[in-house]
């Protein structure tokens, strides 16, 4: 090869190279920029119905329970929108009564290496994932209406043919919400979750499965659908000054109860009951009882750490 020809060869090699090393950096910062803003498209104010269905029994002489139906009007906040972290936090407009509930609240963290997983008896067990599993994934953590942990997974978000949709790992949870007080045939969900952004506003998806911890028997299958539907025909003004008037508050509690969480080791639990009071009761009472922030924040770090096991 003649002095010219290396140098040209060398000159291209080059060139493909550099644009290589650096397009890359620029793809992965499209891809994660997609994905950021699906995340925030959930946010906003809907009209909710709560679907769920067991499909298959898998106990033998387990019979399925009749479906579940539920309608909601619902606001969700972002609470926090940095590069890597969101977090967005539902409340719920109960027109009818007049009534503002905090709801559920979801915190979305890129390429994060811990989570921690729910053993059952009010336990969670922290997971560290290895660099090859977390690349490329967003952890949705999930937290119950009181800001205790309910359960978290990982997965990636895929934005082709023009849909913006994550499926998270199979995750152990609690048991619903909707199902708290009346069940106790079972103590382990396990679920695979979807979140699908549609033109309208975004579909949540569930597959899952009852289980009996202590054997580990599954009782049947279950499918979930909440679908999220945008309006403008709701008036959210109570559910917006709710918000802000508490959300400093709620900042507070979810920063001891996330403390507590870093700090615990490779296990964290809580008492589901103190005093005969769960947790979320216990926090709920606060904002009506105790005008005086500094002394209801003083006061539900020490319910708080009450609850700790």
């Amino acid at each position: 090869m003649n002095q010219k020809i290396r140098i040209a060869f060398l000159f291209i090699f080059s060139f493909f190279f550099l644009s290589s090393i650096q397009g890359a950096p620029n793809e992965l910062k499209d891809e994660v920029e997609k994905d950021r803003e699906a995340i925030l498209a959930m946010a906003g104010e809907y009209e909710v119905t709560f679907k769920f269905m067991e499909t298959i029994a898998i106990s033998k002489d387990y019979e399925l329970k009749k479906p579940y139906l539920a309608e909601a009007t619902e606001v969700v906040f972002v609470v926090k929108d940095s590069p890597k972290n969101i977090i967005l936090q539902h409340v719920l407009w109960l027109e009818d009564l007049e009534r503002v509930v905090k709801h559920w609240k979801q915190e979305w963290k890129f390429e994060d290496p811990v989570l921690y997983e729910f053993s059952g008896n009010n336990i969670w067990t922290r997971r560290e994932l290895s660099d090859e599993e977390v690349s490329g994934t967003w952890t949705q953590k999930v937290y119950q209406v009181d800001d205790s942990p309910r359960y978290e997974s990982y997965g990636k978000w895929s934005h082709k043919g023009g849909m913006s949709s994550w499926q998270g790992s199979k995750t152990r949870r609690p048991l619903p919400r909707r199902e708290y007080t009346k069940r106790t045939d079972y103590e382990i969900m396990m679920a695979v979750n979807r979140h699908t952004i549609t033109p309208s506003g975004w579909v949540h998806e569930q597959d899952n499965f009852k289980q009996v911890s202590a054997t580990g028997e599954i009782l049947c299958r279950e499918v979930g659908l909440n679908d999220y539907e945008r309006t403008d025909l709701v008036d959210f003004t109570k559910a917006k000054d709710y918000w802000r008037e508490n959300s400093s508050y709620w900042g507070f509690v979810s920063s001891i109860l996330d403390k507590q969480m870093e700090n615990s080791g490779t296990t964290f639990s809580l008492h589901k009951e103190v005093d005969g009071s769960p947790l979320y009761q216990a926090l709920f009472s606060l904002i009506k009882d105790t005008p005086d922030e500094g002394l209801r924040k003083e006061k539900a770090k020490s319910i708080i750490l009450s609850f700790l096991k």
